[in-house]
């Protein structure tokens, strides 16, 4: 009868203790997040504020490779855990019927390079290309980064990029030159 006691008064106490360990409150939960965001499209910027791209090639299948940056911070400090962003750019492109032209080559007995088969892939007719990497994660810092990649045929447009977060949005526009 006695050890049901003393089994009843460990159970309470046990009970008692989940219960007072389960009601602490985590100081740092009671912080409202309070997110801020920025863009940078990292390029000279002309009077209106619009940023300036040139783009690098003749071609219009060849992409003008560009980083843009930017940082997400919650109450000023980088976001922990790390979160997700999103981006969006105002153009896309269309692949023609010859995407990519392979040739296997090798080396013949002078050592010279020689061409010895050549494949074209087509099968990606009038596929949709982005112009932009939709997702990013934020790093040290609430670093976030993107590329976009516009054609040469975009020359002369204004290309805008959002970055969204949660209820957050910036926008940021390219002039491709």
């Amino acid at each position: 009868m006695i050890q049901k006691i003393l089994d009843y008064i460990v159970l309470i106490f046990i009970v008692g203790l989940m219960m007072l360990v389960s009601s602490c409150e985590d100081p740092i939960s009671d912080i409202p997040d309070y997110y801020t965001l920025e863009l940078d499209g990292r390029l000279d910027t002309t009077t209106e504020g619009l940023y300036k791209l040139k783009l690098i090639s003749t071609n219009n299948s060849d992409q003008t490779i560009h980083r843009v940056t930017g940082q997400l911070l919650n109450n000023g400090e980088e976001p922990y855990p790390p979160q997700y962003v999103d981006w969006e750019s105002s153009h896309v492109w269309y692949l023609s019927d010859t995407t990519h032209v392979i040739i296997r080559r090798t080396i013949n007995v002078l050592g010279e390079w020689v061409n010895i088969d050549t494949t074209y892939v087509t099968q990606f007719q009038g596929d949709i290309v982005p112009t932009i990497n939709p997702t990013s994660v934020s790093g040290t810092n609430g670093e976030i980064n993107t590329i976009i990649a516009p054609i040469e045929e975009m020359r002369g447009d204004t290309l805008t990029v959002r970055c969204t977060f949660r209820d957050l949005e910036e926008t940021i526009q390219f002039v491709l030159e």
